[in-house]
């Protein structure tokens, strides 16, 4: 039940944020000029969404030697099972990473690939149609904008919670890296429904060809809109979608020219969208319709030192060609599941599996999850979890997700701490890395941690908590030798870590279980209210307070 919240409104008023960069990337011309200039002033009559600054600092460089060799089964153990499971899903619990040790490095790897049903969408307004614009009053339109609003909300809180409810699987984890990978903000992209589409091509292409999934991305109406490819035709071709799609997308800084750029956005005139359908058909990989044979360039172009009548499709089809493609694909995988700085020899091992086996992505990751340079010690607790794996895989670690927030909880933190979801930055994404702490955001991931222990927090507080009596009991295991008080000590420095507790550190938190106790007299089997659980509360509260509770 929900004690108090405030509103997104009254949250926002509080911070100097006066400036919305994305009004700059707006279309002024569409979807009609009085369309474009309401939406303005509707975007204006909303707060801004809240960016953190975000400094971005360089990883320094690891003295890391190990191979690309297949992990050894005697190097297999629970440190390595929760390095994994930390790494690759949101909140692995402490049965989750005991099954896991228990299974072999393969079919934990194997196991976290399972194909899964696709989860029900979040209202049936993912397929509402386009409106006719032009036949809506100003009052109509803002109140369709406002509906577009509340539905896109709706489904941010939506995704949320898949990552909360989300199996032992890498689904949502691949999904919320491609997001950051072809960054797209709703604020632009106007329509749900087009959101919804490219969150769904995430989920259920990430995991496959790499070139399918670029082309489910590029033709959908999300990115259309995003990246101004609607705004293209041969008369004025638009540089915006080219430019990114070689330097983010695919290729990277330093392995195209400008001239690329100019020919590629030729190719890429013509297609157009209503905002939820296209002028493209994917079965045929072609445009169709007035729209498309009148702004399309079908004279010849040269990209890449090749020549043709070239479409969108065939530079996507050049561009698969090259090295630095699969090299620039699998440099973002390795700053995403391993480390910020780069091993080259490690990413090019990568590169070339991945364009030996068409660019499926499943065989890149599990050929780096299987591998002695991913479970390297260098690597272990040593990058800072952005903030939806912190508090989303929190809620799971803790057994709490099937609780209902407040309709502003999850949202209005992840806005406050830096990474609202279906709102990036800009189209580079978050930067990552330390650029996640700050003076303001480090000590929200905190507080909004321990709100789930605590029931309070400035977004919206709750009569229900962690329920560490149950927390415990599902760690226990009666046939290991020792104290159940240290062996619950010991366990959730494996869950909240991944490494072994140092003797100081496991002193002081069986110290503060204790509270001047002795180790025998804590008890597994003491009823729910005893004062012990109580010390257990106090003793989760101390390791969100930890440095190293921020990292994985």
């Amino acid at each position: 039940m929900v004690k108090s919240t405030i509103s997104r409104r009254q949250f926002l008023k509080s911070r100097n944020s006066t400036k919305r960069p994305e009004l700059d990337r707006l279309n002024p011309n569409w979807p009609s000029k009085r369309v474009a200039k309401l939406y303005r002033t509707f975007l204006e009559s909303k707060p801004p969404i809240y960016h953190p600054p975000h400094v971005y600092k360089s990883a320094p460089s690891l003295p890391v030697t190990s191979s690309t060799q297949t992990l050894r089964d005697a190097d297999w153990n629970i440190e390595a099972s929760a390095h994994l499971l930390n790494q690759t899903v949101f909140g692995p619990t402490y049965p989750e990473i005991l099954a896991s040790t228990n299974d072999s490095i393969e079919n934990s790897v194997a196991a976290l690939f399972t194909p899964l049903d696709s989860p029900e969408p979040p209202g049936d307004w993912v397929n509402e149609p386009a409106p006719q614009w032009d036949a809506l009053t100003d009052e109509e339109v803002m109140a369709l904008f406002e509906q577009y609003f509340e539905w896109m909300w709706e489904m941010a809180n939506w995704w949320l919670i898949r990552m909360t409810r989300n199996e032992l699987n890498i689904r949502e984890t691949m999904t919320l890296f491609w997001h950051n990978y072809f960054a797209t903000a709703q604020s632009k992209v106007e329509y749900p429904q087009a959101m919804y589409q490219q969150n769904t091509v995430f989920r259920e292409y990430g995991l496959g060809n790499f070139k399918e999934l670029l082309r489910r991305v590029t033709f959908g109406p999300a990115m259309i809109i995003w990246l101004d490819i609607h705004r293209s035709n041969k008369d004025a071709p638009n540089e915006n979608f080219a430019r990114e799609l070689l330097e983010l997308f695919t290729m990277g800084v330093d392995n195209y020219s400008q001239d690329d750029i100019i020919e590629a956005s030729r190719a890429f005139t013509g297609y157009v969208t209503n905002g939820v359908e296209t002028n493209y058909i994917f079965e045929t990989q072609s445009g169709f319709g007035w729209w498309w044979w009148e702004g399309h360039d079908f004279q010849e172009k040269t990209f890449m030192g090749q020549t043709g009548e070239w479409d969108g499709d065939d530079i996507i089809n050049i561009i698969m060609e090259q090295h630095e493609t699969a090299v620039h694909i699998c440099s973002r995988i390795y700053k995403w599941f391993v480390y910020d700085t780069i091993n080259e020899s490690v990413v090019n091992e990568m590169a070339e599996l991945l364009r030996t086996n068409d660019y499926n992505i499943t065989i890149a990751l599990q050929f780096l999850f299987t591998t002695e340079h991913f479970y390297d010690e260098n690597f272990r607790g040593s990058n800072i979890q952005n903030p939806l794996g912190l508090i989303q895989g929190l809620v799971r670690k803790l057994g709490m997700e099937e609780h209902t927030y407040p309709e502003t909880y999850f949202l209005h933190s992840q806005e406050f701490l830096g990474m609202t979801p279906l709102e990036p930055p800009d189209v580079s994404g978050w930067p990552g890395y330390r650029s996640w702490i700050n003076s303001i955001t480090l000590p929200a991931r905190k507080l909004q941690a321990q709100s789930l222990v605590t029931g309070n927090s400035p977004w919206g507080s709750f009569d229900f908590t962690v329920d560490v009596r149950a927390l415990a009991q599902s760690m226990y295991d009666e046939n290991e030798e020792g104290y159940a008080s240290v062996q619950i000590v010991r366990k959730l420095g494996i869950t909240f870590f991944g490494i072994p507790l140092s003797e100081h550190l496991e002193g002081v938190m069986l110290d503060i279980l204790l509270d001047g106790a002795e180790p025998y007299d804590w008890s597994i089997n003491a009823p729910p209210n005893d004062a012990q659980w109580n010390r257990l509360r106090d003793l989760i509260l101390y390791i969100m307070k930890l440095p190293e509770f921020q990292l994985s």
